[in-house]
């Protein structure tokens, strides 16, 4: 079937401006990203709402921080990552006293299970707003009971602001205890020589229950992704998947503040963009000022030298 559409000198021009557009967009949200050091995509997971807020909240590892907040619990965690790492560097005895000073520096529970160490200092610290957030946690549950809770709107914005008021309070000490996680897994696997890291690897002292994409493996991919998507579709390389890919994650965007449900923020913005992308997914928009005009041409070059089908003409 012959094709007749045709796209003029400013319909070219016009796709050209809005890959490129598009592309340095993208490429921009990445690299500053990766320059600030403190991109966190949790805040955007845990203020999704509607019917898909949990699938996007459930990247989220301890989500309501009923794990990081239970000092007995975490420290009886850390006591035990210690004996694993031993287990994993098969550590000599001398090393296994120097593992356990380096224990006893971070989490430690004596005989009268009285708690030291950095670990608890963070808990010491905290210890008002810890006791406050379990005491509103039993209230929360009867209030998840009750079914008016779900099906009333603005009973349900009142459950959410009790719940937003209450993670308020303790973030700053489940940040501090994630900090210290990851200095103590340092600390651990500093006690190894080069030659136990390299032939046993790495120790890591994982959180219990956290899958494999979870809100650090996003925060590693994310500034990526953003980077890579922008330079491709800047260079028109590959631009069909690359428009592709960036329009998917917008629309990710988009559900994640499902329009029309109470309390979502506007997304209109990433909307239009993803629309943008699109167009450029599906208009050959890469081999106008694009690399991706090389495989074209080639392609279009290939069909010209191949020899035309004739038909025989018949006998008289």
């Amino acid at each position: 079937m012959q094709n007749y559409a045709r796209i003029g000198i400013f319909g070219i021009l016009a796709l050209v401006a809005l890959r490129v557009g598009c592309g340095w967009h993208f490429y921009m949200e990445g690299a500053s990203k990766v320059k600030s050091h403190t991109f966190s995509s949790e805040g955007f997971l845990n203020g999704a709402k509607g019917p898909l807020a949990g699938k996007f909240q459930e990247l989220i590892w301890d989500k309501d921080g009923s794990f990081r907040l239970n000092q007995e619990t975490v420290n009886a965690y850390f006591i035990d990552a210690a004996e694993k790492s031993a287990v994993h560097f098969g550590l000599t005895d001398e090393q296994k006293k120097q593992l356990d000073r380096v224990r006893r520096r971070y989490a430690n529970v004596d005989k009268n299970k009285r708690f030291s160490g950095k670990l608890n200092d963070v808990y010491d610290e905290a210890s008002e707003d810890v006791f406050k957030y379990w005491e509103s946690v039993g209230r929360l549950e009867n209030m998840e009971d009750a079914a008016l809770w779900t099906q009333v709107s603005s009973l349900r914005g009142q459950k959410e602001k009790i719940e937003a008021d209450r993670m308020a309070s303790v973030k700053p000490t489940m940040a501090a205890v994630d900090a210290i996680w990851n200095q103590y897994e340092g600390q651990l696997n500093a006690v190894a020589t080069p030659e136990q890291l390299q032939q046993a690897g790495y120790f890591r002292f994982n959180r219990p229950g956290e899958g494999v994409l979870t809100t650090r493996t996003v925060d590693k991919i994310i500034p990526i992704f953003d980077m890579v998507v922008g330079i491709l579709l800047m260079l028109g390389l590959l631009t069909p998947l690359a428009a592709w890919a960036g329009a998917l994650f917008l629309i990710s965007v988009v559900l994640s503040q499902m329009p029309g449900f109470p309390g979502t923020d506007p997304t209109y913005f990433q909307a239009v963009e993803a629309l943008a992308m699109i167009v450029l997914a599906t208009t050959d928009a890469g081999r106008y000022a694009g690399l991706d005009f090389i495989p074209w041409a080639w392609w279009q070059s290939k069909k010209k030298k191949s020899p035309a089908t004739t038909t025989a003409p018949a006998a008289t």
